[in-house]
């Protein structure tokens, strides 16, 4: 699949009016484009007492999970914050994409005005809690 990442950023802007902000004022929207084309959305959405508000990412991965896709269908994940400078996931989505991504998954991240950067997974968490800290 060869992306234009300014189709993807239009995507990603229209999705974000999607987004359930009225605390923060802050969206954000994900978009994981699947190897067949397919596309799975995600938006935050938030709560007064902040702790069962859900974050974009992981509105999108659950909704990965949920209908039936895993780490090898994604080809990339898109995100996008209400920031004007690098909108990074927090730290709780940092670990779930670790946990249901590829390690070099690309991500390409947006922030209000433009394209910030394309990463991977790794770059995110370098120092991730992975099963393999459960085996030690």
């Amino acid at each position: 699949m060869n992306l234009d990442k300014n189709k993807v950023y239009e995507e990603l802007k229209e999705l974000r009016e999607r987004a359930y902000a009225p605390y923060s004022n802050f969206r954000v929207s994900c978009i994981i484009y699947l190897k067949d084309g397919q596309k799975i959305k995600g938006v935050n959405v938030e709560n007064a007492t902040y702790s069962p508000t859900i974050c974009a990412e992981r509105s999108a991965l659950t909704q990965l999970i949920a209908q039936g896709f895993n780490k090898n269908d994604v080809e990339t994940v898109a995100l996008y914050t209400d920031s004007s400078g690098f909108g990074s996931p927090c730290g709780t989505c940092r670990q779930t994409l670790f946990e249901l991504l590829l390690e070099n998954q690309n991500i390409w991240v947006y922030n209000i005005n433009e394209f910030v950067g394309s990463y991977e997974v790794k770059d995110f968490l370098p120092y991730a809690f992975t099963v393999k800290n459960i085996d030690n």
